[in-house]
């Protein structure tokens, strides 16, 4: 089976570059174009389930594709984003203004770093595990979709190929990018990773 992985398209608060975590951040209006994009590329995979995290950045850049192809999304909390506590809706800059001693931290170890309200890494694992049980659970399904987040995707890519989860994670998902993964035999492959070609297109219709 294939698992198409596609982070959500762009925020104000990405252009911005703040932390948006579980913030409920809306699509600007290059995320709703970027949606579109990425709607006629998954089609292209016909996936028979498409899932999306529960926050509206995220379901708004599923829907175009979930009309396209017929198919229902289904918008779970498991993939929500990985809560960075009080570090969310704020910039570097303002990072370093409001918490002199927590920057400097955060810049030796970003996730080893004790950010107070942020998800326990050990929840925010058990969720990944969760939403990749979805994910594989094939039902009869030759391939899935998930729309979902930066931080979630990077973490899930590392457990989805058995890496080393105290270890870095090392995948940075654009916007609208595509990753594609692939089940077989109990082997488990990364086939193609961080598509954009379909962003510079013209369907926007």
């Amino acid at each position: 089976m294939r698992i198409l992985l596609a982070r959500h398209g762009q925020t104000a608060a990405n252009a911005e570059k703040r932390f948006q975590g579980q913030l409920d951040c809306p699509l600007n209006e290059e995320g709703h174009r970027q949606a579109v994009r990425l709607a006629h590329l998954l089609v292209q995979w016909q996936p028979e389930r498409l899932y999306t995290s529960d926050l509206r950045r995220s379901i708004a850049t599923a829907n175009p594709a979930a009309r396209l192809f017929g198919v229902e999304p289904v918008a779970s909390p498991v993939f929500r984003e990985y809560s960075w506590g009080v570090l969310e809706g704020l910039t570097w800059l303002e990072i370093e203004k409001e918490y002199p001693a927590l920057f400097l931290k955060l810049g030796h170890d970003l996730r080893g770093a004790a950010i107070p309200g942020q998800e326990p890494l050990h929840e925010f694992r058990q969720r990944l595990k969760q939403g990749l049980a979805l994910l594989m659970d094939e039902g009869g399904s030759s391939s899935v979709a998930l729309v979902g987040h930066g931080r979630y995707l990077n973490a899930l890519l590392v457990e989805f190929l058995g890496l080393d989860f105290n270890g870095p994670w090392p995948f940075s998902f654009a916007s609208a990018a595509v990753t594609v993964l692939e089940v077989s035999g109990g082997r488990r492959r990364l086939l193609t990773f961080n598509e954009e070609c379909h962003l510079t297109g013209e369907n926007d219709a």
